[in-house]
């Protein structure tokens, strides 16, 4: 595993799927039609297991200065300490991000209340990772 460290918040913009994983798809291509995939800004999904058991899927892309988003949640990725690692090819692999989100959370440093992040900063590699606890 390896440790990332992010020294400022980021926002960003986020569409929630109405289900996960069916409607992950379609929150990309929602957030894709209002912010165009490029490696020039953070694109990033977010999920978390709420209070019924059912994954909390958002997919979101970085805000960058002047920029606004009605129509998309906000959140914001905290600064501090995070652990994960890349999965190249990842839409070749989806199993493993799921595998490897089950050994994340189980790391004795885990932020409970943080979420599981998956970062897409190419079109075929993801880092996946998770907070620590600062």
């Amino acid at each position: 595993m390896d440790d990332y460290l992010f020294e400022n918040d980021i926002l960003i913009a986020c569409k929630r799927a109405s289900r996960f994983p069916e409607g992950v798809a379609e929150a990309f291509e929602t957030l894709h039609a209002i912010i165009p995939f490029s490696t020039d800004r953070k694109f990033m999904s977010f999920s978390w297991m709420n209070d019924e058991k059912e994954i909390v899927y958002l997919a979101g892309a970085e805000i960058l200065d002047g920029e606004s988003f009605p129509n998309l949640e906000n959140i914001s990725l905290k600064k501090g300490k995070y652990r994960g690692k890349v999965i190249k090819n990842f839409m070749d692999k989806i199993p493993q991000l799921g595998q490897l989100f089950q050994e994340l959370c189980r790391d004795p440093d885990l932020d409970k209340e943080g979420y599981c992040v998956e970062w897409y900063f190419n079109e075929t590699d993801v880092k996946c990772f998770v907070k620590l606890i600062d």
